[in-house]
């Protein structure tokens, strides 16, 4: 019995390192298994996080284009409103010029008397069609104007805004 019980012990003494070593390689083998499920999380994650900011980067860049397009075209459409502004005065001041001279001519006509009714009832004709194109003139120059404080409106918001935010 003696000689069982050392063979015994003897066959534990030499195996149980191997049954130690065993044991940690499973263990190991565990924690490998673990850990290699939580990398491919870990990496969705991280690729999901740069995906994110990617997008927000993208949306701000966006973002950032469409206001500088709509300060181009705001500066664009006062540019035109201003030239289109001054064709108008220009028109104004002309069709001034021409009812003054038209007035000029009837008042001279009427004063020395040698034109006929339908001369006078012509003159006068000529001066209310004055007085309209200065009437249309006058209506186009105040509506470039309001279009030129629109667009200069729009920009003194923007220059607020951003006076509130600092």
């Amino acid at each position: 019995m003696k000689v069982y019980q050392l063979i015994i012990i003897t066959m534990l003494v030499i195996n149980m390192p191997i049954y130690v070593l065993a044991q940690e390689s499973v263990s190991q083998n565990k924690s490998e298994q673990i850990q290699e499920k939580v990398t491919p999380k870990e990496e969705k994650r991280i690729l999901a996080q740069q995906k994110a900011e990617a997008q927000a980067v993208e949306k701000e860049k966006k973002l950032k284009d469409a206001e500088l397009k709509a300060e181009q075209k705001r500066i664009n459409n006062l540019a035109k409103a201003q030239e289109n502004f001054d064709k108008a005065l220009t028109k104004k001041q002309q069709a001034e010029i021409n009812f003054a001279k038209e007035n000029l001519k009837y008042e001279k006509v009427k004063l020395k008397g040698k034109a006929t009714e339908a001369d006078l009832a012509k003159f006068e004709m000529n001066l209310k069609k004055f007085e309209i194109a200065i009437s249309q003139a006058q209506a186009d120059v105040d509506r470039f104007q309001r279009d030129i404080q629109r667009y200069t409106i729009e920009k003194d918001e923007k220059d607020k805004g951003e006076e509130d935010e600092n």
